[in-house]
């Protein structure tokens, strides 16, 4: 059995799982940001005693071979700490480690949306934004391990482009869900946030022009990478709206300005949140068993 976790900026999950993909159990926790030692014993709290390995999804920009975390702006005390090689010293238990986007990316393309796909993008929302870009079946990295990293890009603020904004802190799921509640006038919680969504005006205003600046991004996207795919993950990729306004805000860009006949599939990962945990076992197995 594989203790599969996903860190994130608010709740770390985590799995029991086997080698096919099955979860067996799971559970979530909110995301210890007090210091790197509790961090730690947080994890080490979900070993069992049958656990073979431990896969690990984390935010951030990290080296997956060698497990140095090189950003990590959600959990900055975690920044150039090797956390595949300190959880394994204190568990004694082999350790992968790969950034969550990817994760998610990974999990799709082996039981989701993006198998069998050659060029796609995965977009994650959370308390940031994690992206990753597939060319030719395969993830794409780079030297410094920053490819894809959409969240990290800046955008104007301004029509006279006096100042910018960073995306993965405004058009993150959090962002989006806490400037809806502020509107309508409630609790931050997705769940609420969406039913009572199109019973104000200035909550579905925001919701649209969010829609509009993640559909523009995705424009952009197929156009540097030739996309047959891009799919969408994180907690708010349940909500069908969302899909539904990305996919209509793109097809009026594409009505006002393609310039060719092809455009990519915009969809929600299957795995929808839970993505990111099994790419992390499919990292593992690739990784430390070579499967």
């Amino acid at each position: 059995m594989y203790l599969v976790i996903d860190v994130g900026g608010t709740y770390t999950k985590y799995g029991y799982y086997n080698k096919e993909g099955h979860c067996f159990e799971n559970g979530q926790f909110e995301t210890i940001k007090t210091n790197r030692m509790a961090f730690y014993e947080s994890l080490e709290k979900l070993v069992q005693q049958n656990t073979k390995g431990i896969a690990l999804s984390m935010p951030g920009i990290l080296n997956a071979q060698t497990g140095e975390m090189l950003a990590v702006t959600l959990l900055p005390f975690l920044n150039h700490h090797n956390i595949k090689e300190e959880l394994q010293e204190r568990t004694k238990l082999p350790v992968s480690i790969q950034n969550d986007a990817k994760c998610a990316a990974l999990g799709e393309m082996w039981q989701g949306s993006l198998q069998n796909m050659s060029n796609a993008f995965m977009l994650v929302f959370g308390s940031g934004i994690g992206g990753t870009i597939i060319m030719n079946g395969e993830l794409v990295d780079s030297p410094r391990h920053k490819a894809g990293e959409v969240g990290c890009l800046l955008a104007p603020e301004t029509l006279d482009y006096s100042s910018v904004y960073n995306i993965s802190k405004s058009d993150s799921g959090i962002a989006l869900i806490r400037d809806l509640s502020q509107a309508i006038g409630c609790e931050p919680d997705g769940q609420i946030v969406f039913q009572k969504l199109f019973d104000h005006q200035e909550a579905r205003q925001i919701f649209q022009a969010f829609c509009r600046r993640i559909a523009m991004l995705i424009y952009n996207l197929d156009y540097l990478f030739d996309l047959d795919a891009v799919s969408i993950g994180g907690g708010i990729s349940a909500q069908e709206i969302l899909i539904s306004t990305i996919q209509e805000e793109f097809q009026k860009m594409r009505d006002l300005h393609q310039e060719d006949d092809h455009q990519p599939i915009i969809q929600a990962c299957t795995f929808l949140n839970g993505a990111n945990l099994l790419g992390a076992l499919h990292h593992y197995l690739k990784t430390i068993e070579k499967n």
